[in-house]
């Protein structure tokens, strides 16, 4: 039986689950009529190993998982002859401890010391389309940095103890702005730039505006327990909880975070082949 341990995309764009067997399961639109996908296991994945494993992209484009040393992605989610593919290899004699961006836009890479940071974009002159690891300046945080959210054209957010702060690219290079202090203590976050952050610690929830006053705002938390959060204030809200039925793992979301009620589906154990 797959523990669901990690979730991708949002209810309007798509679904994507981890199990900590390597399942992935995927649901295309949030609605009545669930239709689940399975996908071909991530390989390499053992249930109870203290791996650092994580999940991006979701819906029908490309989705990564990077796990140990490992980073994957695979483009054909629910098609039983989609393959997994390496993306390029760890910088050298470094580890994860956070990993953001996706395969159109390029990564971020957090070293395990939480200091470290690295980039990978895209590249014609590559066979592999990749570049090489870029590192960047270290986050000017209190200690180490401990999760990332974002994506490498884009920028990015960073989170250590009581202290965040955002990447930006401009003409001039990258620039680290501290922001304002998050009014809780951040255990998850998930959104973009764009569209803004949202974060979720001490049982509740806070949206991050990203606009020229950055402030944060905190909103309506449903009485569950989170595990894991996915998705951004304009294309709602996915996350898994903590406790699941026999039947397999709850999901809640809410297509309209700030008012829309949030709702629960249900997706199965995958079927014996």
């Amino acid at each position: 039986m797959s523990n669901y341990i990690h979730i991708a995309g949002s209810p309007r764009t798509g679904i994507v689950l981890l199990g900590d067997d390597g399942a992935v399961r995927s649901l295309s639109q949030v609605e009545k009529a669930l239709a689940w996908q399975d996908s071909p296991k991530f390989a390499g994945v053992v249930p109870g190993e203290a791996l650092f494993a994580c999940l991006l992209g979701g819906g029908a484009h490309f989705t990564t998982v990077a796990h140990g040393t490992a980073i994957r992605y695979i483009s054909a989610l629910g098609q039983p002859s989609a393959r997994w593919k390496d993306v390029a290899p760890l910088p050298a004699g470094t580890g994860m401890t956070g990993l953001a961006g996706d395969h159109q836009d390029g990564y971020l890479l957090l070293a395990a010391d939480g200091h470290g940071l690295y980039r990978l974009g895209r590249s014609t002159g590559n066979t592999s389309g990749w570049s090489e690891w870029e590192p960047c300046a270290a986050p000017p945080l209190r200690g180490k940095a401990t999760l990332i959210a974002g994506d490498w054209q884009h920028g990015m957010l960073a989170v250590g103890d009581g202290v965040v702060a955002k990447l930006a690219r401009n003409g001039a290079g990258d620039t680290w702005t501290t922001l304002l202090a998050p009014p809780l203590a951040i255990e998850m976050v998930t959104g973009n730039f764009h569209d803004g952050y949202i974060v979720y610690g001490e049982g509740q929830l806070c949206m991050l505006d990203t606009g020229a006053q950055a402030r944060w705002r905190m909103l309506p938390t449903p009485d569950f327990d989170f595990r894991a959060l996915s998705g951004n204030p304009a294309d709602g809200l996915a996350a898994l909880l903590a406790d699941s039925s026999g039947d397999g793992t709850l999901v809640a979301y809410a297509l309209r975070p700030e008012r829309g009620p949030w709702s629960l589906a249900l997706a199965p154990q995958a079927k014996r082949r």
